[in-house]
């Protein structure tokens, strides 16, 4: 990537969960500079790292599949911001005890997330091709993916940053199914 196509200054320092909304918007909003890194099959949900330093990770996702999944994932270490630049995604809080917490987010929307979160991604059926920005400070290098087992309880399995997030055990019931009352009481605004 050429670093001219990052909006603003590169990074140097870690940036703060707002911090990464932002870039990873400016980032969206150029198009034509991350459209070359797309490129997956229509069974795959691709990515491509788009930049990176010590201080700051950006990727470029694609979703062509209603069924393309993370699962429930944190970032380990990572704060990060996630901006829409095409199509929509589904994007699910875990509760223990209780539905998740869903929302859709459309094109030209986004959010964040601390260090701490742990969450679910999708693409909203029906979308369409969704394309997606995600900046990570530090920049991502593992995740931890989570599912309920065999044995009821709830486990974290850890995995690489390199390594293409799919739900793994049990996820409980997601949100924002078609004439599902109860997951729409349920979103976030």
């Amino acid at each position: 990537m050429d670093l001219s196509s990052l909006p603003g200054p590169v990074p140097d320092r870690l940036l703060e969960p707002r911090e990464l909304l932002e870039l990873a918007r400016g980032v969206g909003e150029q198009e034509d500079a991350w459209q070359e890194c797309l490129g997956g099959c229509a069974q795959e949900r691709s990515y491509a790292s788009y930049f990176l330093n010590e201080y700051v990770g950006v990727w470029i996702i694609e979703w062509r599949e209603d069924a393309h999944d993370t699962g429930y994932h944190d970032h380990d270490r990572s704060c990060g911001g996630v901006h829409v630049a095409r199509g929509a995604i589904r994007h699910e809080k875990l509760r223990l005890g209780q539905r998740p917490v869903g929302t859709r987010v459309d094109a030209g929307d986004g959010f964040c997330f601390d260090r701490t979160a742990i969450h679910r991604m999708r693409r909203e059926p029906g979308a369409g091709p969704t394309v997606t920005v995600h900046a990570y400070s530090p920049p991502l290098e593992h995740t931890g993916q989570y599912g309920q087992h065999e044995d009821g309880l709830l486990h974290r399995v850890p995995t690489s940053s390199e390594q293409s997030l799919q739900p793994t055990g049990h996820q409980g019931t997601p949100t924002g199914r078609v004439g599902d009352a109860a997951a729409d009481r349920d979103t976030l605004p």
